[in-house]
């Protein structure tokens, strides 16, 4: 049935290109080269003319086309039959230019047009490789097929392909990637068979040596790995979104990913944290993914090729990370032509360049800033409000009459972020780039107030002036670059190496500055909270992959890399309440294969990863397995399972009262044990050419979980330096059990598409010095449901995304007391209840977008949180002192409420 439909479809592509043959050619040439003649055709009168790599060098002559068909010219030029090429027409309406001694089979006709050349090699391999027919942007880890068997393959992070056993070469290569259109490559005696290049597009248009198959795209796709998603960036535009079109955010509409935690667009995957989750752009780790207090993520989309979303039970390749990885590849530059283009927003500026460099190098610029416009200020403002309370008094203002107080306030905060790459390809089979990647967040809401005029200028008339600042700097991001070298060797060998660097820094100064000044003499006193964290990553890696066989892909590699951290946290400029260096080395190795078995139905992942950590001192073995198992051509069975650890660790900081915080650190085996997670996924799937149903069972059993909190120990005596705590009586260990099942039902195809997604999980943690049982995790959300619609008329992308999740667990104060003190001051005390045993109330939030598509760009129009849901971020305890007596303040500090944007996109391609 499905050769009948295929037949079916190159009927119909046959009359659409007999239509073509209808052109009328006027020319005359003298004397011309075959090779102008055949461009000129094909170019400037759209022939649908296809020959290849031949070549016409050598022949030339004297033509006149007057008023004459494409078949009618070629049959001037080919008259003689000396000069030794021939030509025919295919089924699908192109005029095929070959050799004379290549047969055409008689037999197989359709409407007296020859439909196949008769095979001339039989049983061998092609290799090549999948790239944009527009930028030449190579495609990575796309569907490499022959049709109707289970021959298939996936190309490489650079593109590159290699199919065996091909059983002639008239065979149809079928390739299919995200966001474009699936296509048919056949071949023919004349392919080269060890650089067989295929093109990709996003539109209905016919490519050399390429047959469209249907047209239509997939927004997601997730069904080819287990616990794997993928996407590319031209299909996030069709989503909602605040002020840029945001990938991880996008991610977070997915089953099993949180999308309730608007405070971090970092991925919260199947109950784990964003720290669990291995971020790699072009090979180098990124540990910070946020901009403006988290609302949408560092990543530029005009810089992103392809983006891979792990989320458990990833192979062996992948290590230091226990919940999930994102791989992202970054673009290499338009490799045929100069393009540029610009994102305007209410909220940000985002623009991008790219060309090639002569014939080898190709390089593109992105950058994003934002600037203080009213989406930024409402953000800012709505998360920053609760940090800093400036008052203002005039004379017989407040509680101090015939005070004349002046404050000036200074509010100042943006973004930027960078991405740069050159790309030098020497030869056909290798690819050398330089990758750099830096985002940044900086805010100033200080204030500066002079106390000097405070009892009626009584200061001021001493001589004495007095001056407070109050300090609300914070800055963080993270720096990245990567220096790779990869290799196509042949048809079974491939190797990747590289060398990257990372940084992650995070400086804040929560603090207050007092400055008197008597007699010439300036006496500083800072009071408040200042915290460095700084994170630096040098790594070395290689990875092989050896198809030595049909059925087998033996994939080996190696890892060093160096890592120093440093956290310190002071207090009133002389308590030192946490200072922690760590510098530590992990050695890694890893072999896997995949293995097809059963004529392909069956596909198996054994591996194995070895680690060493120098700072324990120790070997740490992950064994890995996965399978994918076709029931038939529409059920299938999957799982997996492996051990993973994790060395470096963002720790959760308890602050029951103002909202946790967390850093980075690194594990050292006693205080800080290096975290260790046993994944088990089973699934299976029901897919149709136009839907899909997908269900994942998983459970992770994690140990070595540590957080951090200052409620249980001695408090700190003030004037106290560095050294007064125990580091080791601050982090608390212990061990974690999360399990939970995914259901996507997923449109695929249409002008209306989609998916509906639903998670049921629980997770428990059990750290005995919180509570001698075992308590919910600070991720556990019982239920989590999305609803993604997409619709296009016309020119328009209509979309929708509605999100509902039950309220995450949180601590809360109960209650408060005073005790009057020796020296007869009095200290407030608060009770908090036990862990986590609240919950916020439901989340749920709509929103909608509608974008117009023109030839040279896009606008989009969106609306966040449509019917303005009050959705609550944590809680923030105060105890308020009234006559001796203390009470307790509880306020609600909530996320956003609705925010419509506008955003234009112009590009020159």
């Amino acid at each position: 049935m499905k050769r009948q439909i295929l037949f079916l479809s190159f009927i119909l592509l046959s009359k659409f290109a007999l239509a073509q043959d209808e052109v009328r050619i006027n020319a005359v040439y003298n004397f011309d080269s075959y090779d102008r003649i055949l461009d000129d055709l094909a170019n400037k009168y759209n022939a649908p003319i296809k020959f290849g790599t031949q070549d016409f060098s050598n022949l030339s002559g004297s033509f006149i086309f007057k008023n004459n068909t494409v078949s009618e010219c070629l049959s001037k030029l080919f008259a003689n039959t000396a000069i030794g090429f021939k030509f025919y027409q295919d089924v699908d309406g192109y005029y095929n230019i070959v050799k004379n001694n290549v047969k055409i089979i008689d037999a197989a006709k359709y409407e007296n047009r020859p439909i196949f050349v008769e095979p001339t090699r039989f049983n061998f391999t092609v290799q090549g490789k999948i790239i944009d027919a527009q930028s030449g942007e190579s495609l990575p880890f796309a569907s490499v097929s022959i049709p109707f068997s289970s021959n298939a393959t996936t190309t490489n992070v650079d593109g590159y392909y290699t199919l065996q056993n091909i059983p002639s070469d008239t065979a149809i290569i079928t390739v299919s990637y995200v966001g474009y259109v699936t296509q048919n490559a056949r071949l023919s005696p004349e392919t080269k068979l060890n650089s067989f290049i295929i093109e990709l597009t996003n539109s209905a248009q016919n490519l050399d040596e390429v047959t469209i198959t249907a047209e239509r795209t997939e927004v997601i796709k997730a069904n080819e790995v287990v616990g794997m998603i993928k996407m590319t960036p031209r299909n996030i535009a069709k989503l909602p979104n605040v002020g840029e079109r945001d990938p991880f955010r996008a991610f977070q509409l997915m089953p099993g990913v949180s999308a309730s935690n608007e405070s971090s667009s970092g991925l919260y995957i199947r109950g784990g944290t964003p720290d669990q989750t291995l971020v790699l752009y072009d090979g180098f780790t990124v540990y910070h993914v946020d901009h403006l207090f988290g609302f949408f993520s560092a990543f530029n989309y005009n810089a992103i090729k392809d983006i891979q979303l792990y989320k458990g039970g990833f192979d062996a390749r992948f290590g230091g990370r226990i919940s999930g990885v994102a791989e992202i590849t970054g673009k290499d530059g338009n490799s045929k032509q100069f393009n540029a283009g610009v994102d305007l927003s209410l909220l940000s500026t985002n623009a991008f360049i790219e060309s090639p460099l002569g014939k080898k190098f190709t390089f593109l610029l992105a950058g994003r800033r934002s600037y203080q416009g009213p989406i930024y200020n409402k953000i800012f403002s709505q998360f920053t409000s609760d940090e800093t309370e400036v008052v203002q008094q005039g004379p017989g203002g407040g509680g101090l009459r015939g005070n004349n107080i002046e404050t000036q306030q200074k509010a100042n905060s943006y973004f930027y972020d960078l991405n740069a790459k050159l790309t030098f390809k020497p030869t056909a089979k290798d690819n050398i780039s330089l990758s750099f990647f830096n985002g940044t967040d900086n805010m100033d809401n200080s204030s500066s107030t002079d106390l000097s005029q405070l009892g009626g200028g009584r200061f001021a008339n001493l001589g004495i002036a007095v001056n407070n600042i109050t300090n609300d700097l914070s800055t963080w991001g993270n720096t990245g670059a990567s220096l790779k070298w990869s290799r196509q060797w042949g048809a079974k060998f491939y190797s990747n190496s590289l060398v990257s660097y990372s940084n992650y820094f995070s400086q804040r100064d929560n603090s207050r500055t007092v400055n008197v000044t008597r007699n010439d003499t300036t006496t500083v006193r800072k009071i408040g909270n200042l915290e460095d964290n700084n994170l630096q990553d040098f790594t070395a890696k290689a990875d092989m992959e050896w198809k030595f066989m049909p059925n087998n892909q033996l994939e080996f590699g190696g890892q060093i890399s160096k890592n120093t951290i440093n956290f310190t946290n002071t207090q009133n400029d002389t308590t030192t309440i946490l200072n922690r260096y760590g510098e530590g080395m992990i050695s890694s190795a890893y072999v896997q294969d995949r293995l097809k078995a059963l004529n392909g139905r069956l596909q198996v992942i054994p591996g194995v990863r070895l680690n060493y950590f120098d700072a324990t001192a120790k070997v740490y073995v992950e064994p890995r397995l996965s399978f994918n198992f076709n029931l038939s051509e529409r059920v299938k069975l999957k799982g997996a399972g492996g051990i993973y650890h994790q060395f470096i660790k963002q720790i959760n900081r308890e602050d029951i009262t103002q909202g946790n915080r967390n850093f980075w650190i690194l594990a050292d085996g006693n205080s800080l044990p290096v975290t260790r997670s046993e994944h088990i996924i089973i699934g299976g799937s029901y897919e149709t050419p136009n839907y899909l149903f997908d269900v994942e069972f998983y459970q992770k059993k994690n140990t070595g979980v540590t957080e951090y909190s200052l409620r249980f120990v001695p408090q700190i005596t003030p004037g106290q330096r560095g050294g007064g705590l125990n580091v080791e009586e601050t982090f608390f260990n212990g061990d974690e059990t999360i399990q939970g099942v995914d259901f996507l039902l997923q449109k695929k195809f249409g002008k209306f598409n989609g998916w509906l997604g639903y998670t049921l999980s629980q997770g428990y943690r059990n750290i005995s010095t919180f509570s001698d049982q075992a308590y919910y995790s600070d991720q556990d959300v019982r239920h989590q449901f999305k609803a993604i619609g997409t619709y296009n008329y016309k020119n328009w992308d209509l979309a929708a995304t509605w999100i509902y999740s039950t309220g995450r667990p949180y601590t809360s104060i109960i209650g408060a007391y005073s005790i009057e003190l020796l020296d007869g001051t009095t200290k407030s005390y608060t009770n908090p209840s036990d862990k986590n045993a609240n919950r916020f109330i439901d989340y749920q939030r709509l929103d909608l977008s509608a974008t117009y598509n023109f030839s040279k760009g896009s606008v989009g129009f969106s609306v966040f949180n449509t019917y303005n849901r009050t959705n609550i971020w944590y809680k923030r305890f105060e105890i308020i002192d009234e006559s001796g007596v203390s009470a307790l303040q509880t306020t609600d500090v909530t996320y956003l409420g609705i925010t419509p944007n506008i955003t234009l996109s112009l590009k020159l391609r």
